[in-house]
């Protein structure tokens, strides 16, 4: 492994905390930049062709994976195009809110380039940051953190789960949350309003670039991220990796 840092700050340069060369306890030198201000570092290497090595490995050491991937609801590992169909994915938002513990870890590695792009970057949001700059968040933190709303309202085939948007564990996908805002308790409809205007305006986040030799990885749990705005579906495919969760009720070893 080359280098190790976190990811840079939109609009403007921070500095990048850096452990080259030798480490004596990777997994906790990674762990311990991930506990960081970005909640995201990247991951250099010198050949593209063990950026699926890498993934793999980096999520292994971070957390458990052992369960089968869900029919439904997916699993550890998929494949991610770029410029999909809905676009969600160019909003904010947080990996696997429907399952029944969100996954802690995400890392991404290019599976396919598109030439037609150049350097497109993946961002990525901490909740700190949303945090101090939201008005009024301590009331509509509290009722965020305590009223449960339910996440498989998408997938009727599912026994249904219900969690807060701020609880343990965050979660925030804004289709999901269709019902609540619209027809939910006014107190909660209004605070996940609240709470979307101090998401979208948020004016520092930070970006990294996925490339053949760098890898992504963010805490799910402490950041929202977004795919790059690109208008058009792509040939660019990344190679997800999610780390620390479960589709399903089940146990999880630690995160």
């Amino acid at each position: 492994m080359d280098g190790l840092e976190t990811a840079r700050c939109s609009g403007r340069l921070d500095e990048l905390r850096r452990a080259d060369g030798q480490y004596p306890d990777f997994t906790a030198t990674l762990r311990a930049a991930l506990a960081g201000p970005a909640r995201s570092v990247t991951l250099s290497f010198s050949e593209p062709r063990w950026t699926l090595a890498v993934v793999s490995t980096v999520g292994a050491l971070l957390g458990h994976v052992g369960h089968p991937a869900d029919p439904t609801l997916g699993g550890s590992v998929s494949e991610v195009p770029t410029g999909g169909s809905d676009r969600y994915e160019q909003n904010w938002h947080t990996d696997s809110t429907p399952w029944a513990t969100p996954n802690r870890w995400t890392v991404l590695g290019l599976l396919r380039a598109d030439p037609a792009l150049r350097e497109p970057a993946t961002g990525v949001l901490p909740w700190d940051e949303v945090d101090a700059a939201w008005p009024g968040a301590a009331e509509a933190l509290g009722v965020l953190r305590h009223h449960e709303v339910a996440w498989r309202l998408r997938y009727p085939g599912l026994a249904q789960l219900h969690a807060p948007v701020r609880g343990a564990v965050p979660r925030w996908f804004r289709p999901a949350l269709d019902e609540v805002i619209d027809h939910g308790p006014p107190a909660v409809s209004l605070a996940c309003r609240s709470l979307e205007r101090a998401v979208g305006g948020a004016t520092c986040w930070y970006e990294a670039v996925v490339a053949p030799s760098r890898v992504l990885v963010f805490d799910n749990h402490s950041a929202l991220h977004r795919g790059p705005a690109i208008k058009e579906p792509s040939t660019r495919t990344l190679l997800r990796f999610k780390a620390g969760g479960s589709p399903s009720p089940r146990a999880v070893g630690p995160v």
